[in-house]
């Protein structure tokens, strides 16, 4: 067996189970769980600590990252934390990072009241009221066997893992990685769904930002997808 080139990080709530297919054809694609996820433990420290510990821990064939929302976001932080290191990013639906000071204390509160209601109300009141934020009202076009099998492993999740995640690697806690994005000496390529107004309009700020990003837009596609069009999406994640 080839050692790994390309790393796979998943979204919020999500495990590497979500990559299963992916990996299933790609025989140099590792995907894991990030911190508070599945079988990984909760983070420990900043979002910078945090990320240092997962570089720390990657295979050294790794070069290649492949990141959907919060694992884009966790996938800038390496491109941040060790920029020689990775010659090709692939992000999804991702958000560069806050830097309005105001902005982050809003999303520093709305992942609080997200918080409490992990721990106070466990996983099926989270899940039900996560499933409901308007960024996923695309999904109701996925098949509904896929939004079973996401919702199951939703529910399979650790509240408190999930809190962690929140509090340390939370929109709220990442640094701003513009500078990053501008500056990175590798090849950056950015996808989101042409239904994912938010996003695609974060994504045309980076395209200006970067000239030589590809930009990828798919249509009938919201924020996730990996689960709304997942042909689409695999056939650009192809490696070329």
């Amino acid at each position: 067996m080839s050692a790994p080139r390309r790393l796979l990080l998943h979204g919020f709530t999500g495990t590497a189970a979500d990559w299963a297919t992916r990996c299933a054809h790609d025989p140099a694609a590792l995907a894991i769980d990030l911190p508070g996820h599945g079988a990984a433990p909760p983070p420990r420290g900043d979002f910078a600590s945090t990320i240092a510990a997962l570089l720390a821990q990657l295979p050294p064939s790794i070069d290649e990252l492949i990141g959907y929302s919060l694992g884009g976001r966790v996938a800038l932080g390496l491109l941040q934390a060790a920029p020689e290191r990775f010659r090709r990013a692939t992000l999804i639906s991702a958000h560069p990072g806050l830097t309005d000071p105001a902005a982050r204390a809003r999303r520093r509160a709305a992942d609080r009241r997200w918080i409490e209601l992990l721990r106070e109300q466990g996983i099926g009141a989270f899940v039900d009221a996560w499933e409901r934020l308007p960024l996923f009202a695309t999904q109701v076009r996925a098949a509904p066997a896929v939004l079973t099998r996401q919702r199951d492993r939703r529910l399979a999740q650790d509240p408190e893992g999930l809190a962690a995640a929140l509090a340390v690697l939370g929109l709220g806690e990442m640094p701003p990685t513009w500078t990053t994005l501008a500056r990175h000496p590798g090849r950056l390529r950015w996808i989101v769904g042409a239904d994912d107004a938010k996003f695609l309009g974060l994504a045309r700020r980076v395209a200006m930002l970067r000239p030589r990003l590809q930009l990828h837009v798919i249509p009938g596609a919201g924020h996730n997808p990996l689960i709304e069009t997942p042909a689409r999406l695999d056939a650009l994640l192809d490696p070329r």
